[in-house]
């Protein structure tokens, strides 16, 4: 007789079993049987000290005899008991099961939640202090109910058991929590059953009955079937994909049933689908948990932020462990993924030798990379590489073996993300850019949480070459960036954007009374102003100061005293315009935003509004003591200093003639005709409205010398407060001088065939310069080159069409832009083509699309020059206002070239070509610079870049080069125009600082003949 060990299955009492759906009560944890001996076979059982164990596979034994029945998956047999593989699957009788209903569960928790605080020192496990801050503000919270409760907690602080606890604490009725994601539902679910580790923390007593917790994997079809479900439940886990495609009917039966609704991993909230289904709760009952409350599309969380703890302060009590930043830098993207799968396996045995058994997550953006990048990891047998995402075969004994711990290497594709815990999870490989703040930060959080399990530092390893585009992730990437002080500044940051303009909004007094969230208030940014002279004013008194008031029949107002914004909202049902019903009636809304701006020197009022003809002054005489007075007249026109390139499409003027006024606007073609009349002096400027550039960014403007101010871009009420500011500031400066307005002007007009003027240079669009070089990948005859690889240059053609080329070292494509029209109703209307000329197949890859190059440039047209400085985009051509001046002789410097062949341009790669102008001239301007960079091939910025290193800033030099035809001096102005079209080229980098060092690495690996050399 043998004696055997046998595992028995955790004992659980299932409540509710229907499609997918249960409802489970845990009862008592897995054991072991010592000493085990097959007793009978019919029935199979099996005998431990006195018990005695009946295994069966029939569902519905039943006998008084026996206290333990298990279900088996298969017949049981002797040879299966003495290999120790029964299959065990569930309990079907066992005196651990005991009945209990949902009402006696909840009565239970009284007096059986303790707060136990955290101690390592001492030794003393508890809830830790972001945990037991939560607690206590949802307990404060619900003694104050009046909107959406927001909870933020960093990844890894313990998120799941504080709603444990205060589920507990606040003996919730019954409980909803939605989640996102298949993975996070079950961890939530299994989390529930036991109350995570609050039973062995003793911050739930012993005595606590454990919850009916129901999971929903699919929908319940009918509103009795569903009404069953969570009668039978104290709590309910389920995604929110399934809550969102619930019947009306089933979410109001939710609503009504539900005391408590729990959003979890909440910045997905602002979703339509999420949005509409916690619209059918009372607010009081709602509350968002969130590790990031912000979200890339701007929108914000709805709710108030009743606990914040901040990834800082996490970091700061050590829940977080030390980061290690190991960047690599390769702009060969082979290469790099090498590189960085082989740092990311020595650290991962450099681990395993000094004991923490951690593991690797390489995350890539897509399943081709994730393969591709398999290579470079399967060489490592011993560790058991595996590659996981969604639908690939076999996934689900994929996802069991790494959380049973059998692969030490997991290369994933957006998964092992919300939801997923494995705490060995401690080198992150980043081989493809994330550009989302809120994913990298959760990314990142995941291996920097602390565990009670003896685990090393979390380490990283990500390719600087090719950081993420986002602004927020460019300190991440700087060189010599120290991560742990980096990490929690971005997502302090990030949190604090959020939390100041929650601020904002918390310091007007009745938001709960406006129909209109002010959270979504987006006005243009326009204002007049007006100059104050008194100190105080009286907000309250608005609705003295609106004319025929009574016409509205909403009407709303309320003030934040803080920052000196008063909103008014005004509505009103109206007749439509395009008939005359009483029966169809219009609701239109308006609103008013006063802003006060009283910084210490500074007393200025700003009034938005979307109001036509709306007068301020009556409503600023009753709101404010003191006198006001609006700026107007010339002065406004300041707004337009140091705004360049500016393109004018409105102009308006005045013109006298004896005592009286003619007024007359300018639009499209007839805004260059104004122009001209302002400049002789015959017109008056009455009003202006353009786009140009101001610091390097794109903005657009407008003024009216009545005092009116205006862009096209929209801002929440906090941004409209900021710009007014800002414009204030300009309007007000004296040492602006409003008539330099036309200075940087252009003469914009649609052409429709090519212009007389001789092209001398052709760039990418200006678009594509708004995302990284490495964005787009261009194939011609099937090899890759990126943007910093490619020449883009003018063709010598003598056609009626712009010919350019782009070209590689290898191969190259040209391409025709065609000028034309087309009569349409009568009038001409411009029309552009781009034709490929060659046999040369072009395609290009921006992110995951790819598309013939030819149809590309037709939407992202390549912006041309000419030898005045004007320049065409499709059919507008651009001239400048104010034409460049002569070059002076005496800014001409000749040079003799003794030892040089002039026709020998490049000095090459070492050995160089000594007799080179190329050569000639670094050793001419060695002395100069702390860095020359030989930057000349295609994709150059400048044949050379000289470098100097100042106190506070860094001098970069360009220089271009051109070689003399058949190395003979002559007057021939083909070669200035080309060296001249190659700087203008180059002035884009201008408004691109600190790309151009970017830019230079990824060139430091240069292509000859399709090979890699260094430069």
């Amino acid at each position: 007789m043998y004696m055997i060990k046998t595992r028995l299955p955790r004992v659980l009492d299932i409540k509710y079993s229907k499609g997918g759906n249960r409802i489970i009560q845990h009862c008592t944890n897995e054991a072991v049987l010592e000493d085990c001996v097959i007793e009978n076979n019919t029935p199979f059982t099996i005998k431990s000290g006195e018990d005695v164990y009946v295994i069966t596979t029939d569902r519905n034994f039943v006998s008084d005899e026996y206290s333990f029945v298990i279900l088996s998956s298969r017949k049981p047999t002797k040879k299966d008991f003495e290999t120790e593989n029964l299959n065990l699957i569930e309990w079907l009788k066992h005196p651990a099961i005991v009945p209990s209903i949902c009402e006696e569960v909840t009565a239970s928790w009284s007096g059986n939640f303790f707060f136990i605080k955290e101690d390592i020192e001492k030794n003393i496990i508890g809830l830790r202090n972001p945990q037991l801050g939560a607690v206590h503000s949802i307990l404060a919270h619900g003694y104050n109910q009046d909107d959406i409760g927001i909870i933020v907690m960093p990844t890894g602080t313990g998120k799941t058991e504080t709603m444990i606890s205060s589920m507990v604490a606040t003996q919730v009725n019954k409980l909803l929590i939605t989640v996102p994601s298949d993975s996070l539902r079950t961890q939530l679910f299994e989390k529930f059953l036991t109350y995570g580790l609050l039973k062995d923390f003793g911050v739930v007593g012993e005595s606590a009955i454990n919850p009916h917790v129901g999971i929903l994997s699919s929908g319940i079809d009918t509103e009795k079937e569903l009404e069953e479900f969570i009668s039978k439940s104290n709590v309910v886990v389920t995604t929110m994909a399934i809550a969102a495609n619930a019947s009306p009917e089933q979410k109001a039966l939710m609503s009504k049933m539900f005391s408590h609704f729990y959003v979890d991993e909440a910045h997905h909230s602002e979703a339509d689908t999420w949005q509409e289904f916690i619209s059918h709760f009372e607010k009081h009952k709602v509350y968002l948990f969130t590790a990031t409350p912000y979200r890339n599309d701007g929108k914000r969380l709805k709710g108030k932020f009743i606990f914040t703890f901040s990834l800082r302060k996490a970091q700061e009590q050590e829940y977080y462990k030390e980061i290690q930043f190991l960047p690599i830098r390769e702009y060969d993207r082979a290469k790099a993924d090498q590189m960085i799968a082989d740092k990311a396996v020595s650290i991962l045995r450099a681990d395993i030798k000094n004991g923490y058994p951690h593991i690797i997550l390489a995350r890539c953006m897509s399943k081709y990379r994730a393969e591709e990048v398999f290579q470079y990891y399967s060489l490592h047998t011993d560790l058991n590489p595996v590659v996981v995402y969604n639908n690939r075969p076999g996934l689900k004994n994929t996802l069991e073996a790494i959380k049973a711990k059998k692969h030490s290497i997991i290369i994933c594709v957006d998964m092992l993300g919300e939801g997923f815990d494995l705490p060995e999870l401690k080198i992150g490989a980043i081989h493809d850019e994330r550009q989302s703040l809120p994913i990298t930060l959760q990314f990142i959080g995941r291996f920097t949480r602390t565990s009670y399990k003896k685990l090393g530092k979390a380490s990283f390893v990500t390719n600087m070459a090719y950081p993420p585009i986002k602004e927020e992730l460019d300190q991440l990437y700087a060189k010599d960036a120290d991560w742990n002080l980096l990490l929690p500044m971005l997502s302090e940051g990030a949190e604090q954007q959020q939390i100041d303009f929650k601020k904002f909004l918390d310091g007007f007094r009745h938001l709960e009374d406006s129909k209109i969230p002010f959270q979504n208030i987006n006005p243009a940014l326009s204002t007049v102003i007006y100059k104050n002279d008194g100190d105080s004013w009286y907000p309250n008194n608005w609705k003295e100061g609106i004319k025929n008031l009574n016409t509205y029949d909403h009407q709303y107002s309320d003030y934040n005293a803080e920052e000196n914004t008063l909103v008014i909202i005004l509505g009103k049902v109206t007749r439509v315009e395009w008939g005359g019903f009483d029966t169809v009636q219009d609701l239109s809304w308006d609103i008013i935003i006063v802003f006060w701006d009283r910084r210490p020197e500074v007393n200025r009022v700003f009034v938005n509004t979307s109001i036509k003809n709306f007068s301020s002054e009556k409503l600023l005489n009753v709101i404010f003591k003191g006198n006001q007075a609006k700026i107007t007249g010339i002065n406004v026109f300041r707004i337009f200093h140091e705004v360049h390139r500016l393109s004018l499409f409105n102009v308006g003027a005045r013109k006298g003639v004896g005592q009286d006024i003619t007024f007359q606007s300018f639009y499209g073609k007839g805004v260059q005709d104004g122009l001209q009349m302002l400049e002789q002096g015959t017109l008056i400027k009455n009003n202006i409205f353009g786009v140009g550039y101001k610091n390097g960014d794109k903005i657009s403007l407008g003024c009216s010398v009545k005092g009116k101010i205006w862009s096209y871009l929209r801002g929440n009420i906090q941004q409209l407060t900021g710009w007014c500011r800002s414009v204030g500031d300009i309007v007000n400066d004296s040492s602006i001088n409003p008539n330099t307005v036309l200075e940087h002007t252009l003469q914009v007009e649609t052409i429709f065939s090519k212009p007389k003027v001789k092209a001398i240079s052709v760039d990418w669009s200006p678009d594509m310069y708004k995302s990284s070089e490495s964005r787009y990948e261009v194939y011609l005859n099937g090899i890759r080159s990126y943007l910093w690889e490619l020449d883009i240059d003018v063709v010598e053609y003598d056609g009626d069409n712009l010919r350019f080329m782009i070209s590689n070292d290898l191969n190259s494509v040209q391409f025709d832009l065609v000028l034309s029209n087309k009569k349409v109703n009568g009038e001409l209307e411009p029309r552009f083509d781009i034709l490929k000329i060659n046999n040369t197949t072009a395609t290009i890859l921006i992110g995951t699309k790819t598309e013939q190059l030819v149809d590309y440039l037709k939407n992202v047209t390549p912006l041309f020059w000419f030898a005045d400085g004007s320049q065409l985009m499709q059919n507008q051509y651009v001239k400048l206002r104010k034409q460049a001046d002569h070059i002076s002789l005496d800014q001409i410097i000749d040079q003799a070239w003794p030892g040089v062949n002039l026709s020998h341009e490049s000095q090459g790669i070492d050995p160089y070509v000594q007799d080179s102008i190329q050569y000639k001239f670094i050793q001419q301007i060695r002395d100069e610079y702390e860095v020359i960079y030989d930057d000349d091939g295609s994709g150059e910025i400048a044949d050379i870049i000289g470098i100097n290193n100042g106190e506070d800033h860094i001098d970069v030099h360009l220089y271009h080069l051109k070689y003399a035809r058949q190395g003979k001096i002559g007057n021939n102005i083909e070669n200035f125009y080309q060296v001249c079209g190659q700087a203008q080229k180059s002035l884009n980098w201008k408004y691109r600082s600190g790309k151009e060092f970017e830019h230079m690495f990824k060139r430091k690996i240069k292509k000859i003949k399709g090979m890699n050399v260094r430069g």
